[in-house]
């Protein structure tokens, strides 16, 4: 099998060399006059490849325990997401037993304990490496003590942004002010049930969903599906901000009591700029000119790293969104949820009721049958639903509040070394690490038998955490 200098062997190619070399091994074996240490080369020279090759296949064989997997180097493969590839919703869940953690035991958790303590509240069979990773994708960071332990801290500013939004809402509830949640979700065919007969489900077309809804249940007419493109691995690929604003004038605005407070997230397309400000590769000209027109004195000797300084330290002040100002237009606002906080936005509670829906009657999938039973399932959701998803945010809140102050009281008690930045090394092992454990680590549940996108699994486990 001549292959180019520089090509890559693939995985089958590989496989056929290994085999080679253990029939030139056999053959010694049975007495053939071919010294032990020329058989590699015998197979190079057989195979058309480097003798370099074939001792790097001969180690990866070698290490394996039972039958040897070879695989094309470089190659994307789309497998069964492990823990660390779990939504946004789970994230939030386990945000959440971080914080019930600080109220319970009173302290600062390490990996080691939070693991512990999830595996008793919510069956989390993760190792502590994929724990690590999810708390560091979840703004968590390490912080060593005066004793040389490590502990885990959220950081400062997802703290802040939090505290804000909770002073926010606090404050247009006591106005009265209808809050209304806005959000988006994807329905895939990992919702589907299996049939039973040991038919593997074909990933197929997605559905994008987009609503909103209040303690009065859904907005009217305002569900928007979008049949989603099977190629984007995010399903907020499938939106942009053009067809997000047509749906909020279209769909939402009609909807909205007067005076509403409408929550979303941070995603790009509800952070769509007017007038943003020059990027540190835009031209002189267009510096000067922002800068001019916010009315920030700069001197025409200044070069443009200095420029972009002043711009830098201003830009914040003067961004604002366009769909602030469309809602701000029918006497709306915005208020904009604090990152990684999808259990602070009742909606996330809706979406899996639906999704839950989809998987109890979808076998074989059907992208418009799964529109038609989003749709049902959306119509049947009413105030009564709603009012309790909204409830349950607001124990989600006062929890919040009630951690921010003890986690404040915690790190009074002990001395972070002076020296010691942020760390957010994941570098946590253990007997079950992920680089040794299946892809079968999910929380208790079997990877054959579990949606890969379940927002739903930890509906009552989150109810339950305190």
């Amino acid at each position: 099998m001549p292959r180019g200098r520089y090509s890559v062997l693939s995985g089958q190619a590989r496989k056929m060399v290994h085999a080679v070399l253990q029939f030139m091994k056999k053959e010694h074996e049975e007495g053939l006059l071919i010294p032990l240490n020329l058989v590699q080369k015998r197979t190079a020279a057989a195979t058309g490849i480097s003798t370099r090759t074939v001792q790097r296949i001969a180690a990866t064989a070698s290490e394996a325990e039972a039958r040897p997997v070879f695989r094309t180097p470089g190659k994307k493969r789309r497998g069964v997401k492990r823990v660390t590839g779990i939504d946004g919703f789970n994230q939030g869940v386990i945000k959440r037993c971080v914080h019930n953690f600080h109220l319970t035991e009173k302290k600062l958790p390490t990996v080691q304990a939070l693991q512990k303590k999830l595996k008793a509240d919510i069956n989390y069979q993760g190792s502590m490496t994929s724990l690590s990773r999810i708390l560091k994708q979840s703004g968590f960071q390490w912080k060593k003590t005066q004793y040389e332990k490590r502990v885990i801290i959220e950081q400062t500013s997802i703290r802040l942004q939090r505290i804000e939004y909770l002073e926010s809402i606090f404050k247009y509830r006591s106005e009265g002010r209808p809050i209304v949640y806005a959000g988006e979700s994807y329905v895939d065919s990992s919702q589907s049930k299996p049939s039973g007969d040991g038919v593997k489900i074909v990933k197929g077309q997605g559905v994008v969903i987009v609503h909103a809804g209040s303690e009065a249940g859904f907005v009217s007419d305002g569900l928007l599906m979008l049949k989603g493109n099977p190629k984007n691995t995010d399903y907020h690929d499938n939106l942009n901000p053009d067809i997000y604003e047509r749906w909020v004038r279209t769909q939402l605005l009609p909807g909205l009591p007067e005076n509403s407070v409408v929550v979303v997230d941070n995603v790009s397309y509800h952070n769509k700029e007017e007038d943003p400000a020059p990027s540190s590769n835009a031209r002189k000209a267009e510096m000067q000119s922002w800068l001019h027109k916010k009315q920030i004195s700069y001197d025409d000797s200044m070069l443009k790293p200095q420029l972009y300084k002043l711009i830098a330290q201003s830009k914040d002040r003067y961004k604002k969104y366009n769909l602030d100002k469309i809602l701000k237009h029918h006497n709306h606002d915005v208020l904009r949820l604090p990152p990684y906080h999808p259990d602070l936005n009742p909606i996330e509670m809706a979406w899996a009721a639906i999704k839950q829906h989809v998987s109890n009657k979808i076998v074989t999938w059907n992208v418009n049958t799964v529109m038609e039973l989003i749709e049902e399932k959306a119509n049947q959701i009413g105030e009564s639903e709603w009012s309790g998803f909204c409830a349950k945010a607001m124990e989600i809140e006062d929890d919040y509040r009630k951690s921010d102050v003890v986690i404040d009281n915690l790190t009074e008690e002990f001395v972070t070394q002076a020296n010691d930045s942020t760390d957010n090394s994941d570098n946590y092992s253990d007997s079950n690490s992920e680089g040794d454990s299946s892809e079968e680590e999910y929380f208790g549940v079997n990877s054959e038998d579990m949606p890969s996108t379940s927002d739903y699994i930890f509906i009552e486990e989150l109810r339950a955490v305190p």
